[in-house]
């Protein structure tokens, strides 16, 4: 039911109402279902089957209506920065395996160095440690991140060596060795391979007995880049600090307020995540170094080599490495299979988030986050678009809950979620809407249709599915409600170009809400009258223009008003809303003034500028066919109630603040097309129809045509000869309105309009409108009072042919119409 807005109490109560780039269920009305959950990178079945990925220790337990995410942050891709410089050259052909460590440290070397391997991935190589002489290797999670994946697992080569006798320094062996990731946690940087078919005997490091403190000496060894491979750095342990810190100093906020307050709420929400310290070291680590050992005296392993900075300040190289602590976390359970590497889009989505109404029905239905980016004209790195196709997520809520709370909580009851990184693109589907994703799509390098599919197992696993693969990414038919494919169909035609969505959009009964739940607004003076007049609201999907002709409200508004978190009694009060979607463009009218949008004008076609249907609605929401609407401009001074409210309109309409090609000169001849000022960078051009000089000029504009018709021939009466066949004289003629027709055509997206002057006066008094010109028959017919005066519906015309020279009430007029009709109009379209 539609609600006043003059009446606060019963307004409040009124369904209220998007670019990409950015999150309480059950107790927020939810049908109680539990979200999809979506595997997290790295994670494996839970003992159980549950399907429900391992947690990090000391993280809240899981909760419904939750998608668990991976072990991220949401600047992830300020953090990854250091996997771009982490890696060393692959120059294994160039580089030595020789050279004499320090002899002070020659009994740790021989312990722990053919522990230590090399680990190779097609960017380059890092290093990594044996922990188990059965193959499991650590390393940090970015050293494996551009590893070969095979159905998401990722896998990597690893390379031995061997302790010279000669030399006393390492070798490398000639065989290589597979190795698959069987965890990964990128908060953390730590990865857990397996090697495949490892040899025996291979030499372990033990994990230290206790925990380094500063001054501690260490050593790490690694493979850099620079210099020789299995070399050693001593030094000492020099800090330990939190894990928020080291990020943060990593993500380099700016040095100011604004940055130090994100550098807070950034610190903040690490430590929720209860993730412990890094390690600092004298240890001069270089790339090709991570996810080597960083040992103590005895030789066991206190934490892994992640990567260095230089210090802005002091130019000084600062050394980190992964706390023993976290090594111990990812070492609890060790899965039986490796992990299938699966982003997570809560925190690779990116960081500009937005709810979004998609169907324009009042009630929120996508999430949308979207990533940076890196310069001014470059695409985006990431989105994500959480689509929740039966709105269960904040039903019976007036007032959305806050952005970073939803993302906080992972909370979004979404039935289906794509995720785009870079080029790849992830969608995941709940096919039965049970809360558990068991569908997943990839698009491998964004092609526009899946290269491959899955089904996912109540254990999370993923079983390849060649039906899958193909086709659209977004297929209503997978759901196997039809209610809510349909739904889905509805949204994400609006949400995604067309051809990436399976089959058509299919015909909707419901209105979109006049006024919006969602978006950002922004306060403009329409009228030009140096007061605020409307509210310009931008949402990724949609927008809309709230005009408050009367100014009552929108000067109590701020600037850049967040609709999601606006209490609906804050709503303003409005008399016109235009909302467009796509090429979808509808206005409600307030027409009594009386605080409720009755009376909506559409059209699906943005260009064709006039309304191809119009509804009556009442208080209760039912609604009624207005087809005397139908053919009109969308925007109508005429239909407010009040004078003074259309002469706002009008003025908004005369500063440029409304499209004047949209929007009625009156409403009786103005409220249709314009048969010369509506060909949008028309072109005027004489014919030489043989037996009809002078008599017939074709338009031809942007998107239409149609033809002016001069019956008595005395618009180029007089004129100097050749001067008609001249355009640049004909078109300034036409243009200035001195082209008198008595009958004109124009045509424009799908409709058209028959314009007569009965009475040859110089004026039009008759229009008739064909919403199917092929058919030649008029839907509807309008008789035009005097200037200016109202054009009224006359039944009596409508379902006659188009071209009927007993219209013309001239008799000599009407003959030489009936002879012309032929060479211009179809057979169908000609009647008496």
């Amino acid at each position: 039911m539609q609600e006043t807005r003059k009446t606060r109490s019963a307004r409040a109560a009124a369904p209220l109402a998007l670019a990409l780039a950015g999150l309480c269920v059950a107790s927020c009305g939810g049908d109680g279902k539990p979200a999809p959950a979506l595997p997290a990178a790295g994670a494996t079945a839970a003992p159980g089957g549950s399907g429900t990925a391992a947690r990090p220790a000391g993280e809240p337990a899981a909760v419904k209506h939750r998608i668990p995410s991976a072990a991220r942050v949401g600047s992830e891709k300020l953090i990854e920065q250091r996997a771009r410089s982490a890696l060393a050259t692959d120059n294994l052909g160039q580089v030595k395996s020789v050279g004499a460590p320090p002899k002070s440290s020659t009994q740790i070397y021989r312990a722990v160095a053919p522990a230590t391997v090399i680990i190779r991935v097609p960017d380059g190589l890092g290093s990594g440690v044996i922990i188990d002489p059965a193959g499991w290797v650590l390393t940090n999670q970015h050293v494996i991140a551009s590893g070969a994946s095979e159905d998401f697992v990722v896998k990597a080569t690893v390379m031995l060596g061997h302790l010279s006798a000669e030399t006393g320094a390492m070798e490398r062996d000639e065989k290589t060795y597979d190795a698959e990731v069987y965890k990964a946690d990128k908060l953390r940087d730590v990865a857990l391979l397996k090697i495949v078919d490892p040899p025996t005997g291979l030499v372990a490091v033990p994990l230290a007995k206790h925990k380094p403190v500063p001054g501690d000496p260490a050593i790490a060894l690694g493979h850099a880049g620079a210099g020789m491979l299995w070399a050693l750095k001593s030094g000492e342990i020099s800090a330990l600090g939190k894990l928020s810190e080291h990020l943060a100093m990593l993500a380099q906020f700016k040095d100011d307020d604004e940055g130090r307050k994100a550098m807070d709420a950034f610190k903040k929400f690490v430590d929720s995540k209860n993730l412990g310290v890094v390690i600092q070291s004298t240890c001069n680590i270089l790339p090709g170094d991570s996810g080597g050992p960083l040992v103590n005296q005895a030789g066991e392993l206190v934490g892994l080599n992640a990567f260095a900075r230089q210090d802005q300040k002091t130019g000084g190289l600062l050394n980190f490495h992964v706390h023993l602590s976290e090594i111990e976390k990812i070492l609890q359970g060790r899965p039986s299979k490796p992990a299938r590497q699966l982003p997570d889009p809560w925190s690779e989505g990116g960081g500009d988030m937005g709810f979004e109404d998609a169907d324009l029905d009042g009630q929120v239905d996508v999430l949308t986050m979207e990533g940076r980016r890196p310069c001014p004209f470059c695409p985006r790195q990431s989105a994500a678009v959480f689509v929740d196709a039966d709105q269960s997520s904040f039903a019976g809520k007036e007032i959305l809950p806050a952005l970073s709370d939803v993302f906080d909580r992972r909370e979004f009851e979404a039935e289906m979620v794509v995720l785009q990184l870079e080029k790849d693109v992830f969608v995941w589907y709940d096919t039965e809407n049970d809360g558990r994703f068991d569908v997943l799509l990839y698009d491998q390098g964004g092609e526009g249709k899946p290269t491959a599919g899955y089904r996912i197992g109540s254990d999370g696993d993923l079983a390849k599915s060649e039906e899958l693969a193909g086709g659209q990414p977004f297929r209503p038919s997978l759901f196997q409600d039809a209610a809510l494919g349909a739904r889905f169909a509805r949204i994400a035609h609006a949400a995604f170009p067309a051809h990436l969505v399976e089959g058509p959009a299919g015909p909707s009964e419901a209105l979109p809400a006049p006024l919006a739940r969602t978006g950002r607004a922004t306060v403009v003076d329409l009228s030009r009258d140096g007061r605020p007049d409307a509210l310009e609201v931008s949402a990724p999907f949609s927008n809309r223009v709230l005009i408050d002709l009367d100014q009552s409200s929108i000067p109590e508004q701020g600037d850049g008003i967040n609709l999601a978190t606006l209490d609906p009694q804050r709503m303003p009060e409005v008399e016109v809303s235009a909302v467009s979607q796509g090429t979808n463009q509808w206005v409600w009218y307030d027409t009594d003034d009386d605080g409720r949008f009755d009376l909506v004008l559409h059209t699906p076609e943005t260009r064709l500028y006039v309304a191809s249907e119009a509804w009556r609605v009442d208080g209760a929401g039912g609604r009624q066919s207005a087809p005397e609407h139908v053919g009109r401009k969308l925007f109508r001074p005429a239909l407010l109630g009040r004078a003074d409210l259309g002469g706002v309109m009008s003025a908004m309409v005369a500063s440029g603040g409304l499209l004047a090609i949209m929007a009625a000169k009156d409403d009786g001849i103005g409220s249709f097309p314009d048969v010369v000022a509506d060909q949008r960078g028309g072109s005027f051009e004489l014919l030489d129809v043989k037996g009809f000089p002078n008599t017939v000029v074709a338009a031809v504009g942007r998107g239409s045509d149609g033809y002016l018709i001069d019956l008595d021939q005395n618009s180029l009466r007089g004129r100097r000869a050749g001067m008609a066949h001249d355009r640049a004289d004909l078109e300034p003629l036409v243009a200035a309105g001195k082209y008198d027709a008595e009958l004109a055509y124009f045509q424009r997206g799908g409709m058209a309009w028959v314009f007569y002057d009965t009475e040859n006066k110089g004026r039009y008094d008759l229009v008739l409108v064909a919403e199917d010109p092929p058919s030649g028959k008029a839907s509807r017919g309008f008789r035009v009072g005097s200037a200016g005066g109202p054009a009224l519906p006359d039944p009596a015309l409508a379902g006659s042919p188009l071209v009927r020279p007993s219209l013309l009430k001239t008799p000599p007029l009407a003959a030489r119409l009936k002879r012309l009709a032929p060479e211009l109009f179809s057979e169908t379209m000609i009647g008496n």
